[in-house]
């Protein structure tokens, strides 16, 4: 414990420098002090400046000059000083002056000093923070009240204990390796972790831990500041699972938000839909736009023009993915302003391609049912007079007089009128032959396409290849196989244009989804401008068609049914196969055994 007088009565300060004085005139008045008169009186001021103030230091210096004067200097018991005396005595008066001046400096910084330590202390022992020190060795040196409310733990049943006891055991070595981390002078900050407290509970905890040096700089102990974070924890992980649940609702219904800060560009989506996923890496708006349809692009930009005008906006759009897939999305978006009075753009958006698609297929069904309907009228009202004419025929080259030539053209005239009836049949729920189905051969059905077509390959200079490498028959429905043929031919035919290429390979193969069924597959290649990656999967799909002013988009899709009841298969490839000239090819793949099937076929055209 420090004396410190300072603040005592004016008696008790005068009174204590007067007894440092008397005692030092005693200690000087010992042998050999004699020769050396005012030795102890600097410690006796020094004492007073330190004990008890800087007046009582004052104080001290004067009657220590007196007491000198009177008792140790000659002659004794007289106040008569000799020039030398003088000049030793005002000597003495400087140094015990400049003696008490830094007392003075030193007392005041040590009580500054001292108050601080006692502000300092009254702050950990009120913080609410857990506040404890530890020896190098993990021994508890201190413990504020907050520590004891956080552990549990008394003073008294904790210092002089192993911090380890308030870990866990799992967490046992973390304790060493903070000592060691401590050790060489690292602090640690916002670690966090698990404490026990007294009574079993685990708490998930923030230390942040420093060490404490001496006034050599070297390390003695270590501070601790405990924060308990439980709660905090908790309603991270409640926060956690509220947006895990958020983004499965969302996912379950397609649906995603998004924010676009209007000034920086940046688009920031809160659960990215699947569809979305990665198409945008660096997350800017004009990377998005790029991605919308060309035909969608107008409509997106008048709409953010009405948001920016009303405040919000609707539309439905189309996003074209990498791989060529579209992506419908409805949209709706709303303009706020943030903290800093930017414009922002708050949007919600929905995957609607699985609707559209919905949609698509039932106004394509709708269309077929009024196609329908409206052949089967037309079929109906063409069968009578088409009968007629087929009767007259048939009573003409009954007429003996007619020449050789006449009997040709009525043959070829009953071919044509067997087509028409042909054709009105088909009309008429899309009729099959009833034909029995057959042994066929390929080759010989597309040389009858190809001589009927000879009069349009040869008026557009188109040049064609035909490589058969195979005679293998077919079980097959002649009329229908021909209607394949012909579709594929003219199909080719008008994508190459004039002076346009086409191959034909007929050829043994198998069937690409089950290597073990044998049959012919026929390829029919053109050399025309291909077919884009965005109508390629709707290719075969009924009334779609990519001949915008003569198609029907009807033709592939009765191919695609023709060649699948015989148990077949039908595919298209574009851009650069077979070969490096050739942009389209139609493979058709027919078993050489689907009499089963066929057969089935068959008895349902008999029954229906």
């Amino acid at each position: 414990m420090k004396a410190d007088l300072g603040s005592s009565r004016w008696f008790v300060r005068y009174g204590t420098a007067t007894l440092f004085v008397l005692v030092a005139l005693g200690l000087n008045s010992i042998g050999p002090a004699q020769s050396l008169p005012f030795t102890f009186f600097y410690a006796a001021v020094a004492l007073s400046a330190r004990v008890c103030g800087y007046r009582s230091a004052l104080f001290s210096t004067i009657l220590s000059a007196m007491l000198v004067d009177f008792f140790l200097m000659p002659p004794r018991f007289s106040f008569a000083l000799s020039r030398d005396d003088l000049l030793r005595t005002l000597f003495f008066g400087v140094v015990a002056f400049l003696i008490s001046s830094l007392a003075r400096q030193k007392s005041k910084m040590q009580k500054l000093a001292d108050e601080r330590r006692r502000q300092f202390a009254a702050i950990v022992e009120s913080s609410d923070d857990a506040i404890f020190n530890k020896t190098l060795g993990g021994v508890v040196l201190t413990w504020n009240q907050a520590a004891e409310r956080l552990y549990g733990y008394r003073p008294d049943e904790i210092i002089g204990k192993n911090v380890a006891t308030l870990a866990p055991p799992e967490k046992v070595t973390e304790i060493d390796d903070i000592l060691q981390r401590l050790r060489r002078g690292e602090q640690i900050a916002h670690f966090e972790t698990e404490r026990v407290t007294k009574d079993g509970r685990r708490l998930n905890i923030s230390l942040a831990i420093s060490p404490v040096l001496d006034e050599q700089g070297t390390i003695v102990e270590a501070a601790t500041i405990a924060r308990d974070i439980t709660e905090r924890k908790r309603s991270e992980a409640a926060l956690r699972s509220s947006e895990e649940r958020f983004r499965s609702a969302h996912a379950m219904a397609n649906v995603s938000a998004f924010d676009w800060n209007v000034e920086t560009g940046d688009v920031t989506w809160f659960t990215e839909l699947p569809a979305l996923r990665g198409l945008v890496p660096d997350g800017r708006f004009d990377s998005w736009m790029k991605l919308v349809h060309p035909e969608d692009k107008l409509k997106v930009e008048a709409s953010i023009e009405r948001m920016f005008r009303e405040g919000n906006a609707e539309l439905e759009l189309r996003v074209v993915r990498h791989d060529g897939q579209v992506v419908w999305l409805s949209e709706r978006r709303e303009l706020y302003q943030d903290r800093d009075r930017k414009p922002h753009c708050l949007g919600v958006a929905m995957d609607i391609t699985e609707r559209k698609h919905k949609e698509e297929v039932l106004r394509r069904a709708e269309k077929l049912a009024a196609v329908g309907q409206l052949g089967a009228t037309i079929a109906h009202e063409l069968n009578n007079p088409l009968e007629a004419v087929t009767n007259l025929a048939y009573l003409i080259r009954k007429n003996k007089s007619l020449d050789e030539k006449a009997q040709r053209q009525l043959e070829a005239l009953d071919q044509e009128l067997a087509r028409m009836a042909d054709l009105t049949r088909r009309t008429l729920g899309f009729y099959r032959d009833t034909l029995s189905a057959v042994p066929v051969l390929p080759t010989e059905i597309m040389d009858e396409v190809l001589a009927l077509y000879a009069r349009r390959l040869q008026s557009k200079s188109v040049e064609l290849g035909k490589e058969y490498e195979t005679n293998a028959e077919v079980i097959a429905f002649v009329g229908e196989i021909r209607k394949v043929f012909s579709n594929l031919v003219a199909n080719a035919i008008d994508a190459v244009g004039n002076r346009g290429r086409i191959a034909i390979r007929i050829r043994n193969s198998h069937d690409w989804r089950n290597l073990t069924v044998r049959g012919v597959r026929i390829t029919v290649a053109d050399s025309g401008s291909g077919i884009s990656p965005a109508d390629k999967p709707r290719i075969f799909e009924p009334l779609y068609t990519t001949k915008r002013d003569t198609g029907t988009g009807l033709g592939l899709w009765l191919s695609k049914d023709i060649v699948q009841s015989h148990s077949g298969s039908i595919s298209v490839h574009s851009s650069g196969w077979p070969g490096r000239n050739w942009k389209t090819a139609f493979s058709v793949f027919l078993p050489a055994q689907a009499a089963m099937r066929l057969e089935t076929v068959e008895h349902e055209r008999q029954t229906a």
